[in-house]
């Protein structure tokens, strides 16, 4: 079967992440005014931290749950000694959170958009699969932002199905929202592009999934990730996917 369908990993894929850490000290201290009535950097810090812990406990559970964005903000405020912070404030400190930690934090990686164009042009459809504690209406504006939200046929963040990848379930959901009417018995149909030896490689694959791995920031992903990975293809950037497509049939 020839590649019919692409979905891409977003963040290290499609994106440089290189600006979130001070993106997150945004948000954070935009969620400090929200909840505590001032902005205050050792407070900003206090709350950057604890996000950033929560998503390293994430990507280390067994089940791969995903971080639930309002459970740690209200929970963050019961801590600070500010008691059980109302909804209506709790959905502002996740709007700023969500509005800084995302926004402007991503910038396309050279030839991406080009690429996902050549693509189009050639008749495959695109989607998106990526892990982000980030509730996805700010994802996909910051993914129409970047230029990719109009060439995606479908996208699927983590946020909105509560698992991460490599979990099955989030897989599924993304062949979900890919095939509404009937999913396809063979997968090899289906190509997954991303830098995750385990997220984007080994977790695809078990489910017949063709795969090319990109390749990632080093010390990104341990040895055995890598170790375990089998991708299809190689490229040094996604940037190089139209030209090396045809190779995988």
């Amino acid at each position: 079967m020839s590649i019919e369908l692409i979905i891409f990993d977003w963040g290290g894929t499609l994106a440089e992440v290189a600006r979130q850490p001070e993106a997150l000290r945004r948000g954070a201290c935009a969620v400090g005014r929200v909840l505590t009535g001032m902005a205050d950097e050792t407070v900003a810090a206090e709350l950057a931290a604890r996000a950033l812990s929560a998503e390293a406990a994430a990507a280390a559970d067994p089940e791969h749950r995903e971080v639930n964005l309002r459970e740690l903000l209200a929970e963050w405020a019961r801590d600070r000694g500010l008691g059980e912070a109302n909804g209506d404030r709790i959905d502002a400190a996740v709007r700023a959170i969500g509005e800084h930690w995302v926004g402007g934090a991503l910038e396309p990686i050279p030839g991406a958009l080009e690429a996902l164009g050549l693509l189009r042009q050639r008749g495959y459809r695109l989607g998106l699969l990526s892990n982000c504690s980030i509730p996805p209406d700010f994802c996909q504006q910051e993914l129409a932002r970047q230029g990719f939200a109009a060439m995606m046929d479908f996208a699927v963040y983590s946020s909105a199905i509560g698992y991460r990848k490599p979990s099955r379930i989030i897989y599924d959901a993304a062949l979900e929202a890919a095939f509404p009417a009937s999913r396809p018995v063979e997968l090899s149909g289906v190509l997954f592009v991303g830098d995750s030896p385990s997220c984007d490689v080994t977790g695809p694959a078990k489910l017949g999934m063709k795969t090319v791995m990109v390749s990632a920031k080093p010390g990104l992903w341990s040895d055995a990730d890598y170790a375990d990975a089998r991708p299809d293809l190689r490229l040094a950037t996604v940037a190089d996917l139209p030209a090396a497509i045809e190779t995988l049939g």
